[in-house]
Order: structure tokens, then C-alpha cells, then sequence
């Protein structure tokens, strides 16, 4: 932290507006879900000055290590030392498509409705895309030409634009409603992790722990399947490539 920010902190808490809030997130929460959070919270009010980051998982995990945020939301899996998860969560990834798409018709978009097809998809091959590229191997199934994005938002803005198909996190899908897109279940699940983290040890205030309790309560209600597992759990991520079961993709 550099002696302007220290210095302008002190200024806040002599002036009775007490600390900064500092949040870190990944793209897919800090936009799917922590908005309406946010606009919810009861029983609390956000300090004078809230700061929301969005990061790669890593940066998220750092950040929070660090003691820089005071709360943190990634997917997962995580590199944990050091980190205390606080709650672990897991939703089936969903197919994104333009609403005078044929496929927009279906209740459930079969994977193999992807075969051949123009698609978008995530940059990070080591992590969400990884996951659905198993997938489709372990059914024969090859697409036709891919448009790389960074976010999942990017991709639905890519959908919307040009008609080509997506499959993307249940995080982004359900909580940005883009006019003309329609997010549809897929007929493998392919699961997507996130949770909450904090500092080992170190307890978060009740703004940081409304705001938890706030995005969970979003989630469970606006994401289809969405299921809170044990924290324990977070470091036993694995991946099941024979079934297509993704424990542990993420943006």
C-alpha cells in the first residue's frame, strides 16, 4: 500500500467515515451476482467508500492472502495457503444463444447441437475451457470455427451481435439478462465451483459478512441448480474428464 493511500485512509477515519471496504471478485460474480447483492443488503450499510475489483482467480486469491482485500469471491479451484473458504458453492454451466436461433426453442440444448457450429467461448484454456473442450472429446464432438472472449460477459455480448452459440458460466448467464439472448440448460452437466474466501484466521466485519450472505441468497435464487456444498471440500477439486464432469472450471 503506497503512503497516499495511507494517508488518505487516515483522513477518512479521523473524519468519522470509518474503513474501507475493499472486495475482490472474479468477472462472472462481480457481474452476475454482487450488483443486486449490494442492493439488497439488510440489516447493514456499505461504508463512506466501497472498493470492488475484478481479477483472475489468482489476483483474487493474492489480494486476499495479502491482507489488500478483505473479502473475496473466485471460482475455483484456488491456491488455498494462507486462505480460509468460507462458503463453496456449484451450478451446471449453460448454452447461451440469440433468441431467432432454432436452438432457443429447445428446453434442454443438447452438446451435440454444437457439433460443426460457430461457437464462443473463454480465452483461459487451462480453466473453464478446458473443461467443456473435455467434454465435447469424450463425445466426438467437434465445433466449427471459436471466438475467444476473456469474460463470459464478452461472449453474450459476441452471441447477441452475431448469432453464434456459447457455452458459458450460470454466474453471468442468469444474472446479466442481455435483450435477445436466451440462456438454455445443456444436456451434460458441466459443473462450475465458486465460493467465498478470506485471510486465515481473520474474521470479516458484518458489512463483509451481509455482503456474503447477500450474493449467496442472489445466487440461490436466481441460478438454476445452484447448491452449497461443504467449504471443506474446495481443496479436493478434481476434474472427471471420461464423464465430462468439471469440478473446478472457472473465470
Amino acid at each position: 500500500m503506497s503512503f497516499t493511500e495511507l494517508a488518505a485512509r487516515a483522513k477518512m477515519i479521523a473524519a468519522g467515515r470509518g474503513r474501507i471496504l475493499q472486495i475482490v471478485t472474479t468477472s462472472a460474480i462481480g457481474t452476475g451476482l454482487i450488483p443486486t447483492a449490494m442492493a439488497e443488503l439488510k440489516g447493514v450499510e456499505l461504508p463512506h467508500e466501497t472498493h470492488l475489483g475484478q481479477f483472475l482467480p489468482s489476483i483474487v486469491a493474492q489480494k486476499v492472502r495479502s491482507g489488500r482485500a478483505e473479502i473475496g469471491f473466485s471460482s475455483l479451484p484456488l491456491d488455498t495457503p494462507g486462505l480460509d473458504v468460507l462458503r463453496l458453492y456449484s451450478a451446471p454451466d449453460v448454452a447461451a444463444v440469440r433468441e431467432d436461433d432454432p436452438l432457443a426453442e429447445l428446453d434442454v440444448i443438447p452438446l451435440s447441437a454444437f457439433a460443426g457450429r460457430r461457437v464462443a467461448t473463454l480465452l483461459n484454456p487451462l480453466r473453464f475451457q478446458l473443461h467443456v473442450s473435455k467434454a465435447l472429446a469424450a463425445r466426438g464432438i467437434d465445433t466449427g470455427p471459436v471466438i475467444r472472449t476473456n469474460t463470459a460477459y464478452g461472449a453474450l455480448q459476441i452471441v447477441r451481435r452475431t448469432g453464434v452459440a456459447a457455452v458459458i458460466d450460470p454466474l453471468t448467464a442468469y444474472g446479466v439478462a442481455l435483450p435477445g439472448v436466451v440462456i438454455r440448460p445443456i444436456d451434460v452437466t458441466v459443473l462450475f465451483y465458486w465460493g467465498v474466501v478470506a485471510a486465515e484466521k481473520r474474521p470479516l466485519r458484518p458489512v463483509a459478512q451481509a455482503l456474503m450472505d447477500a450474493v449467496e441468497a442472489v445466487a440461490e435464487r436466481s441460478i438454476v441448480g445452484f447448491k452449497k456444498l461443504d467449504p471443506t471440500l474446495a481443496g479436493q477439486l478434481v476434474s472427471d474428464p471420461a464423464s465430462g464432469t468439471n469440478y473446478g472450471t472457472g473465470i
